[in-house]
């Protein structure tokens, strides 16, 4: 039969992609605006079948039958299409839900699109159920079927697709509602792993596909009762179709409001409760500004103790003095510049850590209090003594600043690119520590058409794993090493809002003595996807701020404890144009033994990929806690797809 043309071209309109998150978006809009065009062509050849062959019984149920195999090849491809989506739509949600509990109305109206879009799928599961015994189907189950479908009524198909559509989009949108609380929500984002603008267009998506099972059955539906000869239903269609075209151009309208106004910003949570992982979720800077014990006698050349601990800001250690009876004779030594030193209690109990550990003690325990951790070696109790009788020589706390096989300070200044002369470009990034030295690490893939991602092509970029002490690789050029003039970050969100220009490199650079973050944008061809001379037009951006007095903020870390201590998830807590600088955790907590921030090294990809416009440095935690410092991205604005995804 003619008419099984249109169900040929769903089933072929509705095939899987691998374009990630835009061909997923293009993909649902073309097939909602070209199944409406094919269906309208072959309604004109449907309905010049002669009436005697329609009033025909034994020929209803041979149409009928071959109807039947080719709904079966349509859903098995909506199906196919689906399942990919089912993969970054199952949260949403459940991720919503959660969120809702306080806001009544709002998890009301969230019911309500859980129900109806039941509804509609379990009326599309009993069409697939008639698919798989269309063999022993009576003819009239079809008819009844159709008639149930269409006929008007609350349970009808069109009611029920209007009432979705008006829940979503109409008056003040549920779709608008859900992306606000999505963006303004960090658990949301965090289950979903996407941006609010991508959160967006997942929800379309899934509301899309709903819409088009019920139109596809409506068609369906409409052809059975042609078919059985109760009539051409010629206003019937022409109203059907209608309603559908003005359903699907309000909603597009609204998505693209809707997105316009929403975050393209993505940035990973912590792993969760007991989830923290050295290695795996965060690192560290190591023995740098660290905790150390050490006699004022060792710490002027004259070895006398006429002074003060607060008198050394910046001395070494001249020796042990006494090394049989000293607490400097019973630890390594720092064999580097010590900082910023305070008086230490009269009376403490220190617990070395093992050689080997980038810690020097596991713990110090003052006015002799004791400690809620075991210690496996020997307790030293350091204590303050006389000499000449008019001397009195106290313990100082001083920050030591060495340099060495334990201390990992180094980030990488080497530039990292996408292969762009493949047309690949960056999809993600994540901090590495290859060989003692921090890097970005970027994840990358081939970008097709209208900004697509070919996500078969999905891969990281190897860093380069240099050692620091190779003879050709070199400070400040290959790398920076992190020392106490040195040591700020600088934190800062480098983006483009245009939609021709896409990611392909990021870099480090020292500026002002800061660690400053540059970005690599690459023009693209938005039809057709191809990098334009990326190796000539390609260019780097950056913020200079910090070159500017008083525009660049501090972050301060004060007296803080470890972040992987804090019972409640990081969040966010910079902004633009401040800085941090790396220091060490708190003396009482922690004796000064970590050094802050830690480095968030869990992967920033969003899911589906998508290109990305920006990068980022943030800095996240709780008061109280030393936080991470962590990259965020920025995806790629999908808004022109809306506006014309045939563009």
């Amino acid at each position: 039969m003619k008419f099984l043309l249109v169900l040929y071209a769903l089933s072929v309109l509705t095939t899987p992609a691998n374009g990630g998150a835009v061909q997923e978006t293009l993909d649902i809009i073309r097939v909602i605006q070209e199944v409406t065009h094919t269906i309208l062509k072959s309604w004109d050849l449907i309905e010049k079948l002669p009436v005697a062959e329609i009033a025909a019984g034994a020929l209803i149920y041979d149409n009928q039958r071959e109807m039947m195999e080719k709904i079966e090849v349509v859903n098995e491809n909506i199906r196919s299409m689906e399942q990919q989506q089912a993969k970054n739509t199952a949260l949403i949600m459940e991720t919503l839900l959660r969120e809702m509990q306080d806001k009544s109305q709002m998890l009301h109206r969230l019911n309500q699109l859980k129900d109806l879009t039941k509804y509609i799928d379990l009326r599309y599961e009993q069409l697939e159920g008639y698919e798989q015994h269309k063999d022993s189907l009576e003819p009239t189950t079809l008819v009844k079927f159709a008639k149930w479908n269409v006929d008007p009524g609350s349970n009808s198909l069109p009611w029920l697709l209007k009432l979705l559509h008006d829940l979503l989009y109409s008056g003040d949108s549920l779709l608008s509602g859900l992306t606000v609380s999505f963006e303004t929500s960090p658990d949301q984002m965090c289950l979903a792993r996407q941006s609010a603008q991508q959160f967006a267009y997942q929800l379309f998506t899934k509301a899309a596909f709903t819409e088009l099972k019920g139109y596809s059955m409506m068609e369906f539906s409409w052809m059975v009762l042609r078919e059985s000869g109760r009539g051409n239903f010629t206003q019937e269609l022409e109203l059907m179709r209608e309603n559908y075209q003005k359903r699907i151009q309000h909603a597009l309208q609204v998505l693209q409001k809707v997105v316009s106004k929403s975050s393209r910003l993505y940035w990973r949570c912590d792993p969760g409760e007991d989830g923290h992982v050295e290695g795996k979720t965060y690192d560290r800077v190591t023995r740098f500004l660290q905790g150390f014990v050490e006699n004022e006698i060792n710490l002027n050349e004259g070895q006398n103790c006429w002074g003060s601990c607060p008198e050394y800001h910046d001395t070494r250690s001249f020796g042990c003095y006494q090394p049989e009876e000293e607490f400097c004779g019973q630890q390594p030594a720092c064999k580097g510049r010590l900082y910023n030193c305070d008086l230490a209690e009269s009376d403490m109990s220190i617990c070395l850590s093992p050689n080997n550990s980038s810690r020097r003690y596991k713990y110090i325990a003052l006015n002799n209090n004791g400690h809620n951790e075991d210690c496996n070696s020997e307790i030293r109790e350091p204590a303050s003594w006389s000499r000449w009788l008019v001397m009195r020589c106290h313990y100082c706390f001083c920050l030591c600043d060495e340099p060495g096989p334990l201390s990992d300070r180094y980030f990488n200044l080497r530039d990292s690119m996408s292969d762009f002369k493949q047309n690949k470009v960056v999809t993600g990034v994540r901090f590495v520590k290859s060989n003692r030295v921090f890097h970005l690490q970027l994840q990358q893939a081939e970008l097709l058409s209208r900004g697509s991602i070919n996500i078969t092509s999905l891969e990281w970029q190897p860093v380069e794993a240099y050692n620091v002490s190779d003879v050709d690789i070199r400070d400040g050029y290959d790398f920076h090493t992190l020392s106490v003039d040195s040591r700020a970050f600088d934190l800062d969100e480098i983006s483009v809002n245009s939609t021709d220009q896409v990611v392909t490199g990021v870099r480090f650079r020292i500026f002002n003595k800061h660690l400053n973050l540059e970005v690599r944008f690459s023009f693209f061809n938005f039809s057709n996807g191809i990098l334009i001379e990326p190796q000539t037009k390609s260019y780097w951006l950056g913020n200079d701020n910090s070159h500017f007095e008083g525009i660049r903020k501090k972050m301060i870390l004060k007296e803080s404890d470890l972040p992987t201590a804090s019972d409640l998830p990081s969040l966010p807590l910079s902004k633009d144009n401040q800085f941090l600088e790396f220091v060490s955790s708190s003396q009482l907590k922690d004796a000064s033994q970590n050094t802050l921030p830690f480095v968030d090294v869990q992967e920033v990809v969003p899911h589906p990929a998508v290109p990305l416009a920006g990068l980022g440095i943030y800095y996240k935690g709780r008061p109280g806690y030393g936080g991470f410092l962590a990259p965020k991205v920025v995806t790629f604005d999908l808004t022109k797809v809306v506006m014309d995804p045939r563009t």
